[in-house]
């Protein structure tokens, strides 16, 4: 009976040093995997460990894989980002090929809470010329 090869220990690779002027660093400081070694829904996961995480860790060295076994558990993409947040994405019942680009887009985003594209609110480093306006400071009517 040949049993199936399964990661068992940490992956990881070491942030290199650098941030420097005139380097980029990306805003993911570390990728963790976690995933049920028994479950049926973990399989693309699993898949996903034993193919395609070590040349993802490679063309990313400055961000730290870890594959973490979680028992009865569904399995789960977390990114910690340098700004302190973290962002998480389901894989349960995805195949391989479909969890590469969900664990890409935790590695490409800026780790900032979303926001809607509509009303968005206008920053500016300045005051306003006309100050800000509320209806305590205008004169009361007598009627």
């Amino acid at each position: 009976m040949s049993r199936a090869r399964t990661v068992h220990s940490v992956l990881s690779t070491r942030p290199q040093a650098g941030g420097g002027k005139g380097t980029f660093t990306l805003p993911c400081r570390k990728l963790v995997v976690e995933y049920c070694e028994k479950s049926e829904s973990s399989k693309g996961t699993r898949d996903f460990l034993l193919q395609r995480l070590e040349p993802m860790a490679r063309a990313y060295p400055s961000v730290e894989f870890v594959a973490v076994a979680r028992p009865q558990r569904p399995p789960i993409l977390r990114g910690f980002y340098l700004n302190g947040r973290t962002k998480e994405m389901s894989t349960h019942q995805l195949p391989a090929t479909q969890i590469w680009p969900k664990a890409q887009q935790i590695l490409d985003s800026s780790g900032k809470k979303t926001r809607g594209l509509k009303r968005t609110p206008v920053e500016s480093s300045n005051e306003s010329a006309r100050g800000i306006w509320s209806p305590f400071h205008d004169d009361p009517r007598d009627l």
